[in-house]
C-alpha cells in the first residue's frame, strides 16, 4: 500500500469515529459529564430491579445491574418543591426558605443567594441544561436560567397545577372515559383569589441563557415527552466535546388533574403518548413508567453512540415516595409499608421509610462495577458534593452543607457513608410551615420523634409525637418498620446496643435542634409585567392564558439544534432581539 493510500484509509477511520476520538483523548476522569435523572412520585416497589412483577422498565434496569444499585437512598423531603430544593443546593430544606410545596402563582422562589449544582459546575465550564419539572419558583427571576442553567425546556411545577391537552390517539375514541380528550377544555377551573389565570393552563417553557419564551399554553401532554426526548439527546450531541450536566426531573409519573379535581376517584389521571398508551400489563401508571424508560433509553444510547459512556456519570433516583391514596394511579413503596402506622398514607408527606427512602442507582462504565450494590446511607444532599468533588471544584464557604460526598461508595467496593446521623425534616405540626426534625437515621436504626399519615389522609389525630423516647426500628432486618425496638415508652430492656443507641440519637437531636438556622426568601420586587395577580406563568393575559402552539416543524428544527451559533442567533432573532448575547465559552 502505497503512502497516499495510507493516508486516505486512515483519514477515512479518523472520520468514520471522530466522536469516539475525541472521548477517548479525555480523561474520564477529568471533569466527567453528568447526567442526573429524577422521576417525580416514584416509589422503591415501582421498579423491574427492584421486584415489580409487571413494570416494563428495561432500560432502566439494564442501567442499573450494570451499575451500583443503591439501596438506602433517601430523598430530601417527602414533597417536591423541598425535595429539588435539598437535592440542588445539598443543604436540609428548610434551610433554604422552602418549606412547602410551591403553587403556580406563589411570588416565592428558591432564593437567589442559594448556590445550586448547576452554578457549582459553572465555576468549571460545564454546560448545564434542565429538561422537565423544576418546581423551585416560576417567576422569571427564579426559573433555572437564573439558577445556573444554560437551557431549560419543561413545566415549572407538577403537572397536576393546571390543565393540559391529551389529544386522541389512533384507534381510541376520543369520548372514551379512560382517554380524555381536553383540546376543548370545559368546566375551567376557578381561578385563584388574586385572579392570575395563569393557574388554569400548563405551559411549555424553553430558555437558553436565561431568554424566555413560552411554547405552549395549554401544553399537550400526549406528546411531552417527544419532545423532553429530543431536547435531551439533542443537548448531548450538541455539547460532546466538552463537559455537560443534564439534569432531567421528569414530571411522569406524577398524577394529572385535568379538568375534574376529583382525582381520588377519576381513573387514569396518567399521560403517555400514543405509542405507549394501552401497552403495559400496569395500566396508565405502568404506561407512564414505560415513557420514563424508553427516554431513559435514548439517552443512553446517544452516550453510546458517542463515545462517552466513559466520560458520563449517570445517577438516576426519585423525588419522594408515591401518593396512595390516588391508588392504582399511583405509584407503590413496596417493602417500605410502615406496618406498624395502622395506616395505608405512608408514602409522599410522610418520613415513614415509604416516604423518603427512594430506587436508586449509579451508572458510570469503567469506573463503577457493574452488577454491585451498596446499602450505605445516602442523602439527595450528597449530590452537590459528589458532583464538586468530581468535577475538582471547591464546595462553597460560609454556608452549612448537610450532604455528604459519597464518591467512595460509589467508585469503591467497601466506601462508607459519612452520614453518622441523618436526619429528616417533616410534616408533624398539622399546619404550614410543618418543617420540624420528625427522624434520623443512625446506623441500623430508624428513630422516629413524630409520626403522621402522607399525604391525603387529612387525620390529625393519627399524629403522634414521642416526648420521652423516640420509636425505634432497626430497619437494616425490618425495613417495614413493622417491629419497634423502642416504643417510645420505655427503654428496650435485653438490647444494650439500642439502648446505646437512644442515647446517642437524643443527644443528635438535641443538638439539631439547638443549632439548625431556619431560613427565609428573601422578597424580590416584582418584575417587569409582574404583580399581585401577575406572578403566574402566561403567555398572553387577553386571551385567559391560553395561545396557539408554537410548536411546529419549522419551530422544531430551530430550537433542537441547540448549543450551535445558528441556533443561538435564529433564536434571539425569533425573539426580535437585535442585540442578542454571544454564547458563553
Amino acid at each position: 500500500m502505497n503512502q497516499l493510500a495510507r493516508f486516505l484509509l486512515l483519514l477515512a477511520l479518523l472520520i468514520s469515529t471522530k466522536t469516539r476520538v475525541v472521548a477517548a483523548l479525555r480523561d474520564p476522569l477529568d471533569r466527567p459529564n453528568f447526567v442526573l435523572f429524577f422521576v417525580d412520585d416514584l416509589g422503591y416497589g415501582d421498579l423491574g430491579f427492584t421486584g415489580h412483577p409487571t413494570t416494563s422498565t428495561p432500560n432502566i434496569d439494564r442501567l442499573a445491574w450494570n451499575g451500583k444499585t443503591l439501596t438506602t437512598w433517601y430523598s430530601g423531603c417527602a414533597l417536591c418543591s423541598c425535595s429539588r430544593a435539598a437535592l440542588m443546593t445539598g443543604r436540609q430544606y428548610p434551610r433554604t426558605g422552602i418549606r412547602q410545596v410551591l403553587g403556580t402563582v406563589d411570588d416565592l422562589g428558591l432564593p437567589l443567594e442559594e448556590v445550586t449544582i448547576a452554578e457549582q459546575l459553572k465555576k468549571v465550564n460545564y454546560t448545564t441544561g434542565i429538561v422537565g419539572k423544576w418546581h423551585l419558583g416560576q417567576r422569571l427571576a427564579y426559573l433555572p436560567g437564573n439558577q445556573g442553567f444554560d437551557y431549560y425546556l419543561g413545566i415549572p411545577y407538577s403537572d397536576d397545577m393546571g390543565n393540559g391537552k391529551q389529544t386522541s390517539c389512533p384507534g381510541n375514541k376520543a369520548e372514551d372515559p379512560t382517554e380524555p380528550v381536553q383540546e376543548h377544555l370545559k368546566g375551567k377551573p376557578i381561578p385563584p383569589p388574586d385572579g392570575d389565570y395563569a393557574a388554569w393552563y400548563l405551559p411549555l417553557l424553553y430558555q437558553e441563557h436565561n431568554k424566555t419564551r413560552i411554547i405552549e399554553q395549554p401544553l399537550d401532554l400526549t406528546k411531552l415527552a417527544q419532545k423532553y426526548n429530543r431536547f435531551a439527546t439533542k443537548f448531548i450531541e450538541d455539547n460532546k466535546d466538552e463537559p455537560f450536566f443534564l439534569y432531567f426531573p421528569f414530571n411522569h409519573v406524577h398524577t394529572t388533574s385535568g379538568n375534574n379535581d376529583k382525582w381520588d376517584t377519576m381513573p387514569n389521571r396518567q399521560f403517555a403518548s400514543c405509542e405507549l398508551k394501552n401497552r403495559t400489563k400496569r395500566g396508565a401508571f405502568g404506561d407512564a413508567l414505560a415513557e420514563v424508560d424508553w427516554m431513559i433509553g435514548n439517552v443512553y444510547e446517544t452516550l453510546q453512540r458517542l463515545g462517552l459512556e466513559e466520560n458520563t456519570m449517570i445517577l438516576w433516583t426519585s423525588d419522594n415516595g408515591p401518593a396512595t391514596p390516588r391508588r392504582f394511579d399511583a405509584g407503590s413503596y413496596g417493602i417500605f409499608s410502615g406496618e406498624y402506622a395502622g395506616y395505608p398514607w405512608t408514602g409522599k408527606a410522610s418520613t415513614w421509610e415509604g416516604g423518603i427512602r427512594m430506587p436508586a442507582f449509579a451508572h458510570w462504565k469503567g469506573q463503577i462495577q457493574p452488577f454491585s450494590r451498596s446499602s450505605q446511607t445516602i442523602s439527595s444532599m450528597d449530590v452537590f458534593p459528589t458532583f464538586s468533588h468530581l468535577a475538582g471544584v471547591p464546595l462553597p464557604s460560609g454556608i452549612v452543607l448537610d450532604g455528604r460526598d459519597m464518591a467512595d461508595i460509589l467508585l469503591q467496593e467497601n466506601g462508607q457513608s459519612r452520614h453518622d446521623f441523618l436526619f429528616f425534616y417533616g410534616f408533624c405540626n398539622g399546619h404550614w410551615p410543618r418543617t420540624g426534625v420528625t427522624a434520623v437515621r443512625h446506623g441500623p436504626y430508624k428513630a422516629h420523634f413524630c409520626t403522621s399519615p402522607g399525604l391525603g389522609a387529612g387525620h390529625e389525630s393519627m399524629t403522634v409525637h414521642y416526648n420521652k423516647y423516640p420509636l425505634l426500628f432497626n430497619v437494616e432486618e425490618d425495613p417495614s418498620e413493622t417491629f419497634p425496638i423502642c416504643d417510645g415508652n420505655t427503654l428496650p430492656e435485653n438490647d444494650p446496643d439500642a439502648r446505646a443507641a437512644i442515647e446517642r440519637i437524643l443527644r443528635a437531636y438535641a443538638m439539631e435542634k439547638a443549632t439548625f438556622e431556619y431560613g427565609k426568601i428573601p422578597p424580590l420586587p416584582p418584575g417587569p409585567g409582574e404583580g399581585k395577580g401577575h406572578y403566574g406563568v402566561c403567555c398572553n393575559r387577553s386571551t385567559n392564558c391560553s395561545c396557539e402552539s408554537l410548536w411546529d416543524d419549522n419551530f422544531q428544527s430551530r430550537l433542537f439544534t441547540v448549543g450551535s451559533e445558528e441556533h443561538h442567533a435564529r433564536y434571539h432573532e425569533y425573539l426580535g432581539e437585535e442585540n442578542h448575547m454571544k454564547r458563553a465559552t
